[in-house]
């Protein structure tokens, strides 16, 4: 039986930009930060924008991508979400050394601003930049350099510093951006190193939702098929119907790239069947169409499709 690819559309979590306002801070503070963000900048200057005022609007623009990406109808939102991608690229680029000179040595503000605007560029001038923003001692910096990483979507970014960052991230939103950035520079089916594959599994038993989810797809991708046990699980027992689905996902998709391992991947899915509702049995219906190439009408017809096929072995 060929190989099949099946499609790749549990999304719901992907994109987690760290917020740029401000917590709770002194009123000195406030002051310093409201200073430093207002310095002037001679190519700003030429647009009659302070620096300040320039990323501001970049901000609102992402917060805007964000807010239709995580929310919106793909259908409906595709022209807004390409509109509003091109102007904030348009905008990053026109400034670009500036943006980066920011992420660099700006205030946090800047630095938040900066990092998440670089991912919008496609340009190989952008990866240097958010990796070495990786170890800023800001969180949120780190969190939305980890999104620019994501979005831009290089193959040619280093996954172990971001393998760190899944296990030891100090936030979930670094935990879960990483994990996104990750599954989303892999070049290829089987591509992963050993950290990687570490990182994926431990990420299955993150308190964080987006990071479960994530880990799960990276696992299929580099097709580690001795987690399935461990997918499985989460399948079955995850109360959040997105790490779960991408359980059920990861293994289908897992099945449909190893010959070998179809009868058990389909006895693991049809098991699935009597354990999970809902959303998530949609999913699983969904994803054992795909898998086997046909459909049935019952749930009992599907463990006695499953219960045919050869097992062999992991």
């Amino acid at each position: 039986m060929p190989a099949r690819c099946l499609p790749w559309i549990l999304t719901p979590l992907l994109f987690s930009c760290a917020s740029t306002e401000e917590g709770p801070k002194s009123a000195l503070d406030g002051a310093q930060d409201r200073m430093r963000v207002e310095a002037y900048d001679r190519a700003a200057l030429r647009e009659n924008v302070t620096t300040g005022l320039y990323l501001a609007q970049l901000d609102r623009s992402i917060q805007m991508w964000n807010q239709i990406f995580l929310s919106g109808n793909k259908a409906t939102d595709g022209r807004k979400l390409k509109i509003l991608s091109e102007s904030i690229r348009h905008r990053t680029g026109k400034l670009f050394h500036e943006v980066v000179a920011e992420l660099e040595s700006g205030p946090p503000i800047n630095r938040r601003i900066a990092a998440a605007a670089l991912g919008f560029v496609p340009s190989e001038n952008s990866l240097s930049p958010l990796l070495n923003a990786l170890t800023d001692l800001d969180d949120e910096v780190v969190a939305n350099a980890l999104f620019g990483l994501a979005k831009l979507g290089d193959p040619d970014t280093p996954t172990a510093s971001l393998a760190h960052l899944i296990e030891f991230g100090s936030t979930p939103v670094i935990r879960s951006n990483a994990s996104l950035a990750t599954l989303e520079v892999m070049r290829m089916d089987g591509d992963g190193s050993d950290m990687v594959r570490h990182a994926a599994r431990k990420g299955l038993t993150d308190q964080d939702p987006g990071v479960r989810t994530h880990c799960a797809l990276i696992l299929a991708r580099v097709l580690d098929f001795t987690s399935i046990e461990d997918l499985t699980l989460q399948l079955r027992e995850d109360p959040v119907p997105s790490a779960a689905m991408a359980a059920g996902r990861a293994i289908a998709y897992m099945g449909s790239k190893e010959d070998r391992q179809m009868g058990r991947v389909a006895r693991v899915l049809t098991a699935a069947l009597s354990h999970v509702d809902g959303r998530v049995k949609q999913s699983l219906l969904l994803d054992l169409r795909t898998f086997a190439e046909r459909n049935y009408a019952k749930d009992e017809d599907w463990v006695t499709w499953a219960h045919r096929l050869p097992v062999e072995s992991f």
